[in-house]
């Protein structure tokens, strides 16, 4: 018999050794494809690639399946773990009813529980008085207010705060005072009085005594801060006019005067010293724009505000009289041109301050 003659003679079931190798390596091949290819091969989730090949190749007699497969649902994938902050990083600020910190990095050692609310903070490194205030939930003027010294100062870590426990302001006590007169005066309810001074009786009766008057603010508060600032040193022949303008001479928040002059004029050192702040990137900072500020050999610091250029960096030692910035209007300003030099003295008294 020839050999095409054998082969047609084979019958359906028959096979030949030739052919069944010629359709072992197809399969393999397009089994291979599909794999490579991440066409789905209907095997269970999670089953190795090699044994997926293995399925689709010859069906569970070319793979020995663990005896109690897993269910497919399994192997999805786990959710992702996340991190829990170590205890030592977590730092919000501040206080609970008590009065304790609630995970400060020093718990209860930055406050002090006083009378009715009233706390004393010790100021941390890092702190500025915003943050201080948001933090306590107040207005930063009550910040201030309570605490005079911080319009003339930079704060200091370890520096202790009286806070409120409302908006509002502390107010010292005279003689004939009474609770109807306090609220009439400062428009706020005598319940609301009540409720932040509890002991309000026998505060009455003792002139001198502070009590705090929620959401009101100081009826003059021009002359309040006459009051905080003649209770700093007095330095007037230490300090020159940091610029030749018109200097309005109304003291404001943070010990300050305002000089009109024209956008490009020279501003001054008014003493001798170290530059130790200088911003110069046209930036809001709070309403200063560009600034300078200067510390100075008695520990008094000098801050130049709204300035179109500053002409020194933080390290530069500069003396009286040197060209340190020129005057700008950058920050919040107002008028026509809004030029003008703000400037503060903190740690004495403001010597360009009208009497």
């Amino acid at each position: 018999m020839c050999y095409t003659e054998s082969i047609s003679t084979l019958s359906d079931n028959d096979v030949s050794p030739i052919r069944e190798i010629f359709h072992r390596e197809v399969i393999w091949v397009v089994g291979l494809a599909l794999v490579i290819g991440g066409v789905g091969l209907g095997v269970p989730d999670g089953v190795p690639a090699s044994a997926s090949l293995a399925l689709a190749l010859g069906g569970p007699a070319f793979y020995d399946a663990p005896a109690a497969a897993t269910p497919s649902y399994a192997y999805a994938a786990a959710p992702r773990a996340v991190a829990e902050p170590k205890s030592e990083d977590i730092k919000p600020l501040f206080i609970g009813e008590s009065g304790a910190a609630v995970g400060a990095a020093e718990p209860a050692s930055n406050v002090i529980p006083l009378r009715h609310g009233l706390k004393k903070y010790k100021v941390q490194d890092g702190d500025t008085l915003s943050g201080i205030a948001a933090g306590f939930g107040i207005s930063l003027n009550t910040i201030t207010w309570a605490n005079p010294e911080t319009r003339t100062a930079a704060l200091h870590p370890g520096q202790e705060l009286t806070i409120l426990p409302v908006t509002g302001f502390l107010y010292t006590l005279e003689e004939g005072d009474t609770l109807e007169d306090l609220a009439a005066r400062y428009g706020v309810s005598e319940a609301l009085i009540i409720k932040y001074n509890p002991t309000y009786p026998a505060l009455l009766a003792s002139p001198g005594e502070q009590l705090v008057l929620p959401h009101a603010e100081p009826v003059n508060t021009w002359a309040y801060l006459q009051s905080a600032a003649q209770r700093l040193p007095k330095l007037d022949d230490y300090f020159a006019l940091p610029a030749r303008g018109w200097n309005w001479g109304k003291l404001h928040y943070d010990n300050a005067v305002d000089i009109a002059a024209k956008c490009g004029d020279p501003v001054y050192a008014a003493a001798e010293g170290i530059v130790e702040e200088e911003s110069s990137g046209n930036y809001w900072n709070e309403g200063y724009g560009n600034y300078v500020v200067v510390r100075h050999a008695n520990g008094t610091e000098t801050k130049y505000a709204h300035t179109l250029k500053n002409l020194v960096s933080v390290g530069d030692y500069v003396l009286q009289g040197e060209e340190i910035a020129l005057i700008g209007n950058t920050g919040n300003v107002s008028g026509p041109t809004g030029c003008h030099l703000h400037f503060e003295v903190h740690g004495a008294q403001n010597p360009f301050a009208a009497p």
